[in-house]
């Protein structure tokens, strides 16, 4: 059988060639001789497709996603509504057709706002319909966005285009504003708050918007995590295209763009009077000299580009022109961003994009939120201008403590030694503990406090412990000496109540037993340094009362206050009045020899927490091991229970006096109730 093709004209009043197909078959030799003869052997057909069937069989042209997009994308939520123009946003034709090279399966999109990214994401969404299909996500932070975004731009992208309009269904039913079923393929829209949205739906193509404010999850990985793992299965056809405004160092744009990323592209432009290439920074951007006033720079329109390379200086016009004549060039390899790809072949390719790249950003408008800053010196506008112009992640620029500097504090006591007297005046008031609790441990400190407001101390141990009985032994069963062979007793221990699952209950009832243990619960902020709470009763798992015997007074106490009060001691330089002295770093072991860097661990997480200015509360930013920090705020709430800053050390006779009629110590010494404790007491009768 052979099928042979030819063109003829219509005889319509077209001109236009119709293609005609003509079918030429041998007829059987079993067939009747009669029918062989007047056929002279053969069958002949001449047909001709019709359109649809010619739309069906035809071989496809490949367009990359910026043609396809002045063709087909029309705009309606803009200040420059209707068919997509390249010339807008000059820098994301290339990125768009970037990410559908062969190679890539990740793009990441570091950037300002108002740069048109989440339009070109959309765009990236229907070329994929029409050119490559497959199921696709998009996420979003919250559900609100999700449906938003899905009624007001997605859905009307596919309606107002007519060459993706023919892939809707019309099928009540196919289209809502978390799912639109197409002819060919899936579109489902989820949310980071919602695991169930983005699992058991393996996907093709993956759009994940501002990632940054994804919340956290306890209980799964991040979000973005959760949903990449839905691209695991279409290895080798897969896209992954995730962008958002950076926050932090640590937030995941950033962490993305910087660490994953095989490729980092920026984007350079070309001068119009000089022509030389290259990329804009913000130290460029200038204003007239002696104004200061953002306001004055934002309503004139005062700020001008100034070239690297020429006396040229560029106003939001010129700049414009710049920027539509530049392209991508990588940055360690400093090659064009199609040369780069198709030498390295990268996986994954990162862009950045400032704000004053945009057409809808002002030079002005960017000079104006540094200024604001200049003037205001608040660090939410500093964030601003980092985050929404320079699209760079924000850097703490709080005073942290360093290692080095706490164990500065160090003196020549060796480890469990309390400072001894001077010329028979003893220093220590009072020794106290603090105890941090664990699931499995405590974490203890134990400091000696001087006399008098200035709180002069000095840490004696510090360490770790397993179980409720070694912290009698530690506290209760030990006396410490100083070099002159005193003895001293821990006077109070406070500890954390709150600090594991399943530990409040057996804290309260240590503490109640223990006339010297004191319950503790952390509060951010609250009208005094501490408030009392008797407890008689603690509610178990299943909401039953349980009486605690002798009943328990829990300390609630305000963090920020003596977190404060912890960091003002630590800047004291060693030797001036309050300093906040450790023992030696240096231990003995048994054998003679010396082992160093003892108080290594306790000097990390002397370090681990900042002070935020914006929310003035003490944060763990890089989420560190804080325990022995959490055990100096408790000493210091002992040492304030204890009242030591209102006292002052006794005079020489008393001293002696006090010497000769003092009786052995008991084994589980008792004190007097403070000022607190007794108006607690007489409000709980």
């Amino acid at each position: 059988m052979t099928l042979t093709m030819t063109t003829m004209q219509s005889p319509t009043k077209s001109s236009r060639p119709v293609p005609r197909h003509e079918l030429s078959m041998p007829i059987p030799a079993w067939m009747p001789k009669a029918l062989l003869d007047r056929c002279g052997g053969k069958v002949h057909s001449v047909f001709r497709f019709s359109d649809a069937e010619r739309a069906i069989l035809r071989k496809r042209r490949s367009e990359l996603p910026s043609v396809w997009s002045e063709k087909n994308r029309i705009v309606r939520m803009s200040s420059i509504p209707g068919p997509w123009q390249n010339i807008i946003t000059p820098y994301l034709p290339s990125l768009m057709d970037a990410l559908r090279f062969p190679s890539v399966e990740m793009g990441i999109v570091c950037k300002g706002p108002q740069t048109a990214i989440t339009e070109g994401a959309i765009n990236i969404l229907g070329h994929s319909a029409d050119h490559a299909p497959g199921p696709a996500m998009v996420v979003y932070a919250d559900k609100d966005t999700a449906k938003d975004i899905m009624r007001d731009r997605i859905m009307p992208m596919f309606e107002d285009s007519k060459r993706l309009r023919r892939y809707l269904t019309g099928a009540v039913g196919d289209e809502s504003t978390i799912r639109v079923n197409l002819r060919h393929m899936v579109i489902f829209v989820g949310w980071a708050g919602s695991v169930a949205r983005m699992g058991s739906r393996p996907v093709r193509l993956l759009i994940l918007d501002e990632v940054d404010k994804y919340p956290e999850s306890r209980k799964e990985a991040s979000p973005e995590a959760l949903a990449e793992k839905r691209t695991i299965t279409w290895r080798g056809r897969r896209l992954t295209l995730k962008f958002s405004t950076p926050t932090v160092e640590t937030g995941p744009i950033w962490v993305a763009f910087t660490e994953e990323a095989h490729a980092r592209f920026d984007w350079h432009v070309v001068c119009p009077e000089c022509g030389v290439m290259q990329l804009m920074v913000f130290d460029n951007i200038r204003w007239p000299e002696g104004v200061r006033d953002p306001e004055v720079v934002l309503k004139d329109h005062l700020a001008y580009y100034q070239c690297a390379h020429c006396p040229a200086q560029w106003d939001d016009a010129v700049r414009d022109i710049a920027v539509r004549g530049g392209q991508w060039i990588e940055r360690a390899s400093g090659l064009e961003l199609f040369t780069h790809l198709e030498t390295h072949r990268p996986g994954k390719i990162g862009f950045h994009i400032p704000a004053w790249l945009s057409y809808f950003v002002s030079l002005s408008e960017v000079a104006h939120a540094f200024l604001r800053w200049k003037k205001s010196g608040r660090l939410k506008d500093l964030k601003d201008f980092m985050n929404q112009y320079k699209a760079e992640p924000w850097q703490e620029i709080r005073a942290e403590r360093q290692e080095d500097g706490i164990l500065a504090l160090c003196d020549e006591r060796p480890r469990g030694i309390v400072p001894g007297p001077i010329n028979d005046v003893p220093r220590v008031a009072a020794l106290v503990a603090g105890i941090d609790t664990q699931a499995a441990y405590f974490r203890y400190v134990i400091r000696a406090f001087g006399w008098g407001e200035l709180e002069e101390s000095w840490l004696v141990q510090c360490g770790t412990v397993p179980t409720f009985s070694a912290l009698d032994e530690l506290l209760w069963k030990v006396a410490y000496l100083d070099a002159q062979k005193n003895e001293y007793r821990v006077r109070a221990a406070v500890i954390d109540a709150m600090g594991a699952p399943g530990r409040t209950k057996q804290v309260y009832a240590w503490c109640a037993k223990r006339p010297l243990a004191m319950a503790f619960q952390g509060k951010q902020n609250q009208a005094t340094p501490i408030a009392y709470s008797p407890l008689e009763f603690f509610p178990d798992a299943r909401g039953s009362k349980i009486k605690i015997p002798g009943g328990v007074l829990l300390r609630r106490v305000d963090t920020t206050f003596f977190k404060s009060d912890l960091a003002e001691k630590l800047a004291t330089a060693p030797g001036d009045p309050g300093c906040f002295w450790l023992h030696s770093n240096i231990a003995r072991r048994r054998s003679g020899a010396e082992h160093e860097n003892i108080l290594l661990d306790y000097a990390r997480e002397m370090c681990a927490e900042v002070f935020n200015p914006e929310t003035l509360a003490w944060e763990n930013p890089k989420q560190r091991a804080n325990h022995f920090w959490d055990c100096e705020v408790m000493c210091l709430v002992a040492a304030w229970e204890l009242g030591l800053r209102h006292k002052r050390p006794p005079n020489k006779e008393k001293q002696a006096a006090k010497a000769q009629s003092k009786a052995p110590a008991p084994a589980m010494p008792k004190r007097n109730l403070t000022p607190g404790e007794r108006l607690a007491m007489r409000s709980r009768r």
